[in-house]
């Protein structure tokens, strides 16, 4: 669910991801134009998305209405 968006840093509450060692709970994530053109960008807006890890940061490579 999306929790904040601050620009292009989108914060998630989420379920985690044990393959990508991310614990349940609140993340920020880098999302590019791309990714948040074709995205609900609501507060409160349930999604599904997809995430890397890049340097220190993680970057979603997509998001989308679940």
């Amino acid at each position: 669910m999306i929790a904040v968006l601050e620009g292009q840093t989108v914060t998630l509450d989420h379920e985690g991801a044990s393959a990508a060692k991310l614990a349940a709970g609140r993340t920020a994530f880098q999302a590019y134009g791309d990714i948040l053109a074709e995205a609900p960008l609501t507060p409160g807006a349930r999604v599904a998305f997809r995430f890397h890890k890049a340097g220190d940061a993680w970057e979603l490579t997509e998001l989308k209405a679940r």
